[in-house]
């Protein structure tokens, strides 16, 4: 059931962020690399296991990528433009510092 809860919250928060980064253009983006980060470190403090937070990681980068993506009528989410590039190296960047970065600093 956590796995499932982790794969649904990856989506949701993937989801989130990919209609987030384009609005209003350095606070969406900024605040959509946040929603990731605190969605990852919320997913950490409420299972005690990495891997849940693995696979939200996977989750939102298959959300991201996929999004970034031509579909079947040319639809693209997220733009080769300046914020859709950083939005993509930015996310994986911020779900990679929230993956090594201790539960709490007070330990």
């Amino acid at each position: 059931m956590s796995m499932f809860n982790s794969i649904c919250m990856g989506l949701i928060v993937g989801f989130s962020s990919v209609l987030l980064h384009n609005l209003y253009s350095p606070f969406g983006l900024i605040a959509a690399l946040l929603l990731a980060f605190v969605g990852l470190r919320g997913i950490g403090q409420l299972y005690f296991f990495r891997r849940y937070q693995v696979i939200f990681s996977l989750t939102w980068l298959l959300v991201a990528i996929r999004a970034g993506s031509p579909g079947l009528a040319d639809e693209i989410l997220v733009y080769g433009n300046t914020s859709g590039n950083i939005f993509l190296l930015g996310g994986l960047v911020v779900l990679l510092f929230g993956l090594i970065t201790p539960k709490s600093l007070n330990r």
